[in-house]
């Protein structure tokens, strides 16, 4: 499963995180973030975050919807935003 989502991020090519409200503006880049949901019900889930310029990120989850909530909560996407 995949989807695509552009978020303002925070940080350098090694070490960055979806911006929140709180943080300071500077430096802030908005960016697109390639998600991709891939594994199978017996060892689990990885969501998948990749943004151009920074290191590839993931989460692991029990459940496809538990990647799905944690992409919906860090980057907005509804759950019919999945291919």
């Amino acid at each position: 499963m995949k989807a695509v989502a552009v978020v303002p991020i925070r940080g350098t090519s090694n070490a960055w995180k979806v911006a929140e409200p709180s943080d300071p503006l500077a430096p802030l880049h908005e960016r697109e973030v390639a998600l991709e949901i891939q594994g199978n019900p017996r060892d689990g889930y990885h969501l998948l975050m990749r943004s151009t310029g920074c290191f590839t990120a993931d989460t692991w989850h029990q459940t496809v919807e538990g990647a799905k909530n944690t992409a919906h909560r860090l980057f907005g996407v509804p759950a019919e935003g999945w291919t």
